[in-house]
């Protein structure tokens, strides 16, 4: 009897583990740590990259986000390893108003760029815990790499901000 049941379980166990992993994202952070020359609301401390395979997940915290003050963010997104070619996802906040959030194609070396068409990309800005989330889908960002360059910027209209080290992160 113990050898009938045994032979089921080792198949169902054999079957299991041939199965492949899920496929999880690729999640990385750039710690940027504070910055006290700068004003509070353009400090980034930690952006957290989730490279999903259908989206790009973006989450920026900062020292101290004012729901009263304009901001800005962009994040650069290299899709070419081999060029500088790549999208900008850009997100602002003006009080009383939603925020609005773009894919960009980058006109300048300075994050200077034109929104372009990207059907699904969002933006979120978190005052309560001092973060900007912004997600962008694969689909409008059209490359087949399998890792991209990151980089965040952040400045409040006239003011130079913030901005973080390039990071590479593989694709999920």
């Amino acid at each position: 009897m113990r050898r009938l049941l045994l032979i089921p379980l080792l198949t169902l166990l054999g079957g299991a583990l041939a199965l492949p992993a899920p496929a999880g994202a690729a999640v990385k952070v750039i710690d940027d740590g504070p910055d006290p020359s700068l004003p509070a609301q353009m400090d980034i401390l930690r952006v957290k990259i989730d490279n999903r395979a259908d989206r790009v997940v973006l989450k920026l915290t900062f020292r101290d986000l004012t729901e009263s003050r304009r901001g800005q963010t962009k994040v650069f997104i290299g899709t070419d390893p081999s060029s500088e070619a790549g999208f900008i996802a850009y997100s602002s906040h003006r009080p009383g108003s939603d925020p609005v959030t773009q894919l960009w194609e980058p006109t300048d070396q300075e994050f200077g760029g034109m929104p372009v068409e990207c059907s699904g990309i969002r933006g979120r800005w978190r005052f309560d815990v001092d973060r900007v989330r912004i997600v962008v889908p694969q689909a409008c960002l059209d490359s087949t790499a399998a890792r991209y360059t990151f980089k965040a910027v952040a400045g409040f209209y006239k003011l130079k901000g913030d901005w973080t080290e390039f990071r590479g992160v593989r694709r999920g």
